[in-house]
């Protein structure tokens, strides 16, 4: 019988619940302790998954529980200081996407995982959904052929900058929150890296509303390879829009192609007063979470227990944050920007 693995879970908002919720489903999983500043949150989350560990302060948590592992879920941009906390308490962590939103602050979390002996995750949840692991099985298969280009589109409505972020959506952008799966499933399928970038921005509604993040990012990328991607993404689509998230990939390869429209994997919902989509990538089905973001989790909890390597390490999580930088920097100079790839 393996051991039960004791977990702590940093940021308890709406990804961070979602962690407290795949962990608690699994039955090699005791979360004992959850931390976040915002203790209305504490207590809603404590109450509701029944965690005896509640703590404003990461740090305490860190020194007072027996924990074998943490996961990361707070902001973009505060990543660093929770994960080099529990990485030098000698945790494995696995850390929401983006590891970081600069270079500096991501190969400082790397390298001191790489130092304390620690596994580190970097939650690509994407690769987990089923469409995508079906193209990943083709591309590995050889029927494909060799990659020539990737058209990729990942968005999402006003509602995500302005309501369920919008107290920190101005220290991030889209090539660290939402370009970031883009860029690594699009590597990860073509089994190559970014080298070279384009991209041009526009900030004209969220400017308008207060909120200094550009509202959309278009990018040229030319990977190690010789093959071409096509990323666009933006984040002031109308919230009338049936689904938060916008998503299609086109896959063109030497031997064929791979064509994926996450609306068409979905069911339609219309009533007398609303047309909706409702998600099924992520749901509970009978009481359980299922779906992509669960299978990732799972995945994290059986490293640590099998003493495995996970799929997306924090390696993966450099080399993308190494590729929103170039676009973020391409954007601001009005010029192609090389990838820095070490």
């Amino acid at each position: 019988m393996r051991d039960v693995l004791r977990i702590g879970v940093i940021g308890v908002g709406i990804q961070g619940e979602m962690h407290v919720k795949c962990l608690s489903s699994l039955p090699d999983v005791r979360v004992v302790a959850i931390a976040d500043p915002n203790e209305h949150r504490l207590k809603e989350v404590g109450d509701r998954y029944k965690i005896g560990g509640r703590y404003p302060d990461y740090l305490e948590m860190l020194k007072e529980e027996d924990l074998k592992a943490v996961t990361v879920a707070t902001p973009d941009h505060l990543h660093r200081d929770p994960v080099l906390a529990a990485v030098g308490a000698g945790k494995h962590v696995l850390v929401e996407k983006p590891l970081a939103t600069s270079v500096k602050e991501a190969e400082e979390m790397v390298e001191a995982a790489k130092k304390a002996g620690v596994k580190m995750m970097v939650n690509f949840s994407n690769r987990w959904m089923s469409y995508m692991a079906i193209a990943k099985e083709a591309v590995e298969s050889g029927e494909m052929g060799e990659p020539l280009y990737a058209y990729a589109r990942l968005s999402n409505t006003i509602y995500v900058p302005t309501r369920m972020i919008g107290r920190w959506s101005r220290h991030t952008k889209l090539p660290f929150w939402l370009m970031s799966h883009t860029i690594d499933r699009v590597r990860w399928l073509f089994n190559s890296e970014v080298e070279r970038v384009y991209a041009v921005a526009r900030s004209k509604v969220l400017k308008g509303m207060g909120i200094d993040t550009p509202d959309l990012y278009a990018v040229i990328a030319e990977f190690e390879n010789g093959a071409v991607g096509n990323f666009e993404s933006c984040w002031v689509l109308p919230q009338t829009r049936p689904t938060v998230v916008d998503s299609k990939m086109e896959l063109i390869f030497t031997a064929g192609s791979i064509s994926i429209d996450a609306q068409q994997t979905m069911i339609q919902k219309a009533t007398s007063q609303s047309f909706t989509i409702p998600g099924t990538l992520q749901l509970d089905v009978y009481g359980h979470p299922v779906g992509f973001v669960a299978e990732a989790i799972r995945h994290f909890v059986e490293c640590v227990l099998n003493d495995e390597e996970p799929w997306s390490s924090g390696e993966d999580g450099l080399k993308v944050v190494r590729v929103s930088e170039a676009i973020v920097r391409s954007a601001e100079l009005g010029e192609p920007v090389k990838v820095e790839n070490a």
